[in-house]
């Protein structure tokens, strides 16, 4: 999101008033006489602009700028404004002409420079956006928001090390605003850091419950991260404001079906379709649906309308082609996938369904074709392997899989392993299911530093802590992050940061739970088990930190004290094993 041209900003209302009310470097003493009537109607265009009348503020504006007595400085803030105006109108190339009137009345105006980049920006053009944001923190070094748009200039070219290093600067700079957390989140997610995306939209959130863009975006990192019934909370919140708007409605049936609920997953397929009966995505999501049902009549239905609005999209014929196999009617299932490899040829979905199809249909000879065909692609093909195989055809054993590469050294049996897609996991044979997909913060490859099993209440939750790289642009500040991991369901609950360089996060351990702190001050509360946060009683000790039932012993009681006061200083991540 571009910041300072919202007219509901804060940071917007001080810019255009200061500009209109306060006097530049600069400017000419005037008189109120000489200039009364530019001022009076310069005054009603604020008035209208923040209300959002942007039509009457335009017409202000130009009033204004009939007055042949203002001076230079004045007539480039009524510019600018002018041109903020028609922006908000969607008019982004007469904001530019008016943009470029003001730098050429006041070339050291560094708003204007910060929203003709955002002008720039909508225009589709990145590059000529970043000079100008470069030229408004020239200006002005402090410029938070130039920061911030010019991080959405450089996620827009896919320079993402520049975009983050953008929305960090912001952050600082700006550490009420959600805006840069929102936008520092984009660049989590654009680079594969879903659980960071999620660190960075929460705190936009908590910074402005109502910022909607970011429970979009949180949604879809919770959505990656398979947590479905967050991202269903976030869509539902979207949806009580934007209650029109298909494509929310789509989205969120997709949550709801990886959910599993499939009744309210439909109703929101249908819901979408009413709002937009030519949203083909979403006849494809509710296809999906019923086939996972087995509901094949229904489901092709669905895949004939994609067809009939989206012709060319060879998928859709592949899959009307599996429901035509599924209900035994092979020969409409055959022209299908025949008509999904003349628009794709060699798609290897579309063989398989059609060398299915010809087993169907008893014809063995082209079904083998098929199977082969693909096997030729890939030879590790499960099911054109095993169907070949049952089809009487010898094929060469299958070779065991290429040896990724590993890491660094293991340590407590983990060891890294670098994927194909340049990610890197770390596996342990003594959890077979479990693959701790490693986010990397910095440039460098990662390492485990330490392997910690947690007790009592937190048995079977794991931390794993690992060197996540140094801070990018070129420094050596060493990060390091940890992994809670719940080995009872195999899979990754957070990736927190424990250390950046000297600065530590703090861990405040809870029953069941646990509260990180960033060393931005970022806090960040991990749910690790159900449970109620002290059911034994208000004194009670935490049963994983002492002996998990209390005692009247006088001793015990001066330790857990003792314990208690410890516990109120800051505390780092292992600093609780030590006690």
């Amino acid at each position: 999101m571009k910041e300072t041209m919202r007219p509901s900003s804060p940071k917007f209302r001080i810019l255009l008033i200061g500009a209109i009310f306060l006097l530049l470097p600069g400017m000419a003493a005037v008189t109120y006489g000489a200039t009364g009537n530019g001022l009076l109607q310069a005054r009603q265009g604020v008035s209208a602009l923040l209300r959002g009348k942007y039509e009457k503020a335009v017409a202000s504006y130009t009033r204004a700028l009939d007055d042949r007595n203002l001076s230079d400085p004045r007539r480039a803030n009524i510019y600018n404004d002018r041109g903020v105006a028609k922006w908000r109108m969607g008019q982004p190339t007469a904001a530019v002409e008016d943009f470029n009137k003001a730098v050429r009345l006041f070339p050291d105006y560094s708003v204007v420079y910060n929203n003709r980049g955002n002008a720039l920006l909508d225009l589709g053009q990145p590059r000529e956006a970043i000079a100008d944001f470069d030229r408004a923190i020239a200006l002005a070094p402090a410029y938070g928001a130039a920061f911030n748009n010019r991080g959405n200039a450089n996620h827009t070219l896919g320079d993402f090390a520049a975009a983050a290093r953008d929305f960090r600067k912001a952050v600082a700079l700006m550490p009420t605003s959600a805006v840069p957390f929102n936008g520092r989140g984009k660049v989590h997610s654009a680079l594969g850091r879903p659980f960071a995306a999620v660190r960075d939209f929460n705190r936009a959130i908590v910074l402005n419950a109502k910022y909607y863009s970011a429970h979009q975006n949180r949604a879809e990192a919770q959505a990656a991260l398979g947590d479905h019934s967050g991202a269903v909370d976030d869509y539902t919140q979207i949806i009580a404001q934007k209650p029109d708007e298909a494509a929310l409605y789509l989205a969120r049936g997709r949550a709801f079906a990886k959910a599993r609920k499939y009744n309210s997953a439909f109703r929101d397929f249908d819901k979408a379709l009413k709002l937009s009966p030519e949203l083909a995505e979403a006849y494809i999501a509710r296809a999906g649906v019923h086939m996972t049902l087995h509901r094949y009549n229904p489901a092709r239905e669905d895949f004939s309308q994609v067809i009939a609005l989206r012709p060319e999209m060879h998928e859709a014929y592949t899959r009307r082609g599996e429901t035509a196999l599924r209900l035994g009617r092979g020969e409409e299932g055959l022209a299908d996938v025949n008509k999904a490899l003349e628009l794709q040829e060699g798609d290897i979905d579309a063989l398989i369904t059609r060398a299915k199809i010809f087993e169907s249909l008893g014809r063995s000879y082209e079904a083998i074709a098929d199977y082969a065909k693909v096997w030729e692609v890939d030879s590790r093909h499960a099911t054109a392997r095993a169907a070949l195989a049952a089809l009487g055809q010898e094929l060469p054993p299958e070779g065991a899989a290429p040896a990724q590469p590993i890491v660094g050294k293991p340590v407590k049996s983990w060891s890294v392993l670098r994927e194909k897609d340049g990610t890197y996991a770390a596996v342990n044979k003594r959890y077979p299911k479990l693959r701790v997909r490693l986010e990397m913060y910095g440039p460098g490859e990662p390492n485990i530093i330490d392997w910690t099993l947690l007790k009592h209440d937190l048995r079977g939750v794991g931390l794993l802590e690992y060197y996540a790289g140094t801070l990018p642009g070129g420094g050596k500040t060493r990060l390091e992050y940890v992994a809670i991991v719940d080995l009872w369901n195999s899979k990754v609950v957070a990736i927190e940061p424990d250390s950046w360089g000297a600065s530590k996060a703090t861990w405040d351990w809870q029953r069941v739970s646990v509260v990180v702190t960033d060393p931005e001050g970022g806090a960040n509360e991990i749910k690790l088990r159900k449970g109620n946060a002290n059911p034994y009683g208000y004194d009670q000790e935490p049963s994983w930190f002492g002996d998990g039932y209390w005692r009247t012993d006088p001793q015990v009681q001066a330790r857990q004290s003792r314990r208690k006061k410890r516990r109120a200083q800051p505390r780092g991540l292992f600093d609780w094993l030590l006690q």
